[in-house]
Parts: structure tokens; sequence; C-alpha cells
């Protein structure tokens, strides 16, 4: 199966993407399940699912805002309105789901080792904030792969996509056909990374969605 971990909708604070169109076009680009991980949002991941209609499955999830810096909740089924990163994590598993690091050493160079033990795995390529240009059936960034190897952590690639033309750009290769057997695939760390990083000016797009945003609705 090939799994796109990190994706956003209009229902993100920087992002304008429709999460039908969002799952349309995942299915064209051959993704066999798509993971919509909204800012402290999961309204759109469920839109996502019931417009995908069992063409392309759709994982839940959310990009949760902690104290301690972003976590992905991923298989997870309500909302978590939680700071504290490791009552973050518990709420993750709490739901049969999995804890995620997104874009490790970016927005904060270091991960606090209590945080680090308590997740399940972090991303080894985003194609947002990737230092190195592509990955293909490697295990991604050496940084992020030492420290993933020094607490455990399976490792998997999103595309952090905010816009139409990124969505698959980074996928998580996992045998199996189902989300059950992806799920359990990348618990196992039984992945392989495959993308290529996205374009810088993104970022600064993705920036200026948030900005008219919130002149619409400020708050």
């Amino acid at each position: 199966m090939e799994l796109d971990l990190h994706n956003h909708t209009n229902h993100s604070f920087d992002c304008s993407m429709n999460p039908a169109k969002v799952v349309r076009i995942a299915k064209a680009r051959g993704l066999d399940a798509i993971a919509i991980t909204d800012h402290n949002r999961i309204e759109g991941a469920y839109e996502a699912r019931r417009a995908a209609g069992g063409d392309i499955q759709v994982i839940i999830g959310e990009e949760l805002d902690t104290r301690a810096g972003d976590i992905l909740g991923l298989f997870i089924t309500e909302l978590i309105e939680e700071e504290d990163p490791i009552l973050a994590i518990k709420a993750i598993h709490d739901q049969g789901g999995i804890a995620v690091l997104p874009h490790p050493f970016t927005k904060s160079m270091s991960v606090q080792e209590e945080v680090a033990k308590a997740l399940d795995a972090c991303e080894g390529f985003n194609a947002r904030h990737a230092r190195i240009k592509s990955v293909d059936g490697g295990l991604g960034e050496s940084q992020i792969v030492s420290f993933a190897h020094s607490y455990g952590l399976s490792l998997t690639a999103g595309s952090d996509a905010h816009f139409y033309r990124d969505i698959g750009r980074a996928r998580t290769i996992v045998p199996g056909n189902s989300l059950k057997d992806a799920k359990q695939s990348i618990l196992m760390g039984n992945t392989i990374l495959r993308g290529r990083r996205s374009s810088p000016f993104n970022y600064l797009a993705s920036m200026s969605i948030q900005v008219m945003k919130r002149m619409v609705h400020p708050e």
C-alpha cells in the first residue's frame, strides 16, 4: 500500500484545499490511503472520508499543537484538545491511534526525552520541511534516522501538503491492503519511504493564506 500520512485541508488555518478534491487527487495519483491531519481539527478528515466513498481509504488524523511542538495523531476517532505532550500522546493511544513526531528538528532542534520515549514513530521524510532533495526506498535524513533508532521509533513519510500539487509527493509504503494492515506495519517499523521535496515557496504561500483567513475570520 502507498500512503501519504500528512495532509491538510481548509479546516487548517494555513490551507485552502477542499477535502473532497484532496481525496480525488490522491486517488488519481495512485495512493491507496491518505491521512488528513488538520491543525487541532478533525472535521476535514471526516469530510474527506465521506467524499471518498470507499474509492480511497482515509485515515482520520490531527496535528496537535502541544507545548513541546507538533504531534501527529493517526488512526484516531475523536478530536484531541490537549496541550501537554505526554497527555496528548496518551489520548492518541487511548483512541487506538499512533503518535508520530512530524518534521523533526525543524521548528525545534531538540526533542524532550520523555516525549521521544512516548512516541510510536517520526517522519523520516517530510516533503515540506526536508533538508534532502528526495528519498527513494531509503530511511530518510541521517539525523532523524539516528534519533528514531535511539528511541525505537518507526519511520514514516508525509507530504505535509497545503496545496493540491503536493498531494502524494511523499509516501509511506507498507505491505497489506487495509488500514488495519497499514497501522500494524507502521507500528512494527515495516515501512519504506519515498518522496521529493516540495518548493520552498509553498511555506510562504501558506503563510499568506493564514493572513487572509484571519482577515476574513478575525479571532
